[in-house]
């Protein structure tokens, strides 16, 4: 087995490679920040070769693994089966975009593309499904237990992973983050130009750190825009790292026991103000925390679906 694929999400390709099949990444695509892959993302796995379009080969893969519609067009001449993963749920995406246009229209659209050239959706959260409305499997991101762990929380701050705010404030309810912030402690890590002090982590090494060493995690999300989860927060609380999230209702926190849920800024900053004082207590919620994220969120089962998707995607196609 050959696969094909684009260089959008090196954290989640990288998770890909993980199948064990060799897989090409199209890179040098345009619109996007860096044109090779982002070492500081991940490194390049062994069984991944980057190349370019010109160079795609018509017989050379057996499935094709978009990530959005232009990367299907993009390679709509080869002889493979196709999956368009969609990592986005169509009403933030058109939130996000400013977009005027009709959501039924372009699920309509996509689902009538797919149809038509035989292809299999992959969408990555049962609430992003509902959102497309299109016949698709859903498989969620992972986190491998060896990855993630090590757990202290020695820095008397919050941590949120975030790109591009400016973006998608509504999108990751930054007004409720804002309002809990006001005047607690968080690091904000990302791509985000507009906030002074704030840069993206060197290596995943060093996030990885960050994980380690902060004593708690940050994710807001709007409901029925953004799931109350995503890699990061799934990572942090692998590392053990306890939770202050909003309640969101795909959101995998327990309120009370893996961190603090709640859509009122003053619970979740006495939240704050608990974690803070209570390394024991962060700790205990962290725990919880990470049983959740191996149990609900586990690599093999990420592993074990992506492998027979394909497979039953390039036998629909013989």
């Amino acid at each position: 087995m050959r696969l094909l694929t684009f260089n959008s999400h090196e954290a989640y390709i990288y998770d890909l490679a993980r199948l064990g099949w060799p897989m090409d990444v199209v890179i040098d695509l345009g619109g996007h920040h860096h044109k090779d892959w982002d070492e500081r993302m991940r490194p390049l796995p062994d069984n991944i070769r980057l190349c370019k379009l010109p160079e795609l080969s018509l017989d050379a893969y057996d499935c094709v693994i978009a990530h959005n519609i232009t990367d299907l067009l993009a390679t709509k001449t080869l002889r493979a089966a196709r999956v368009l993963t969609l990592h986005s749920s169509l009403h933030g995406r058109l939130s996000q975009e400013a977009a005027e246009l009709d959501a039924s229209d372009v699920s309509e659209a996509v689902g009538g593309y797919l149809k038509r050239i035989g292809g299999q959706a992959v969408i990555i959260s049962e609430m992003k499904r509902a959102s497309w409305g299109i016949d698709a499997e859903v498989i969620t991101g992972a986190v491998d237990e060896k990855d993630y762990h090590g757990y202290q929380g020695s820095i008397e701050s919050g941590l949120r992973v975030a790109n591009h705010i400016h973006l998608k404030r509504r999108y990751l309810a930054w007004d409720l983050h804002e309002k809990v912030f006001t005047d607690l402690p968080c690091r904000l890590v990302g791509v985000n130009p507009e906030i002074p002090d704030t840069n993206p982590a060197s290596s995943w090494n060093q996030l990885k750190e960050l994980y380690r060493s902060h004593r708690f995690i940050v994710h807001t999300a709007a409901q029925g825009l953004e799931d109350g989860y995503n890699l990061a927060l799934l990572e942090a609380m692998a590392t053990g790292m306890p939770v202050i999230t909003n309640d969101v209702s795909s959101s995998p926190v327990v309120h009370g026991e893996s961190g603090f849920r709640s859509d009122d800024p003053e619970v979740l900053r006495d939240g704050v103000r608990r974690l803070l004082d209570s390394p024991d207590l962060a700790r205990e919620m962290g725990a919880q925390a990470r049983s959740t994220a191996l149990r609900d969120f586990g690599m093999p089962t990420f592993v074990r679906r992506w492998r027979e998707l394909i497979e039953a995607t390039v036998r629909g196609r013989a």
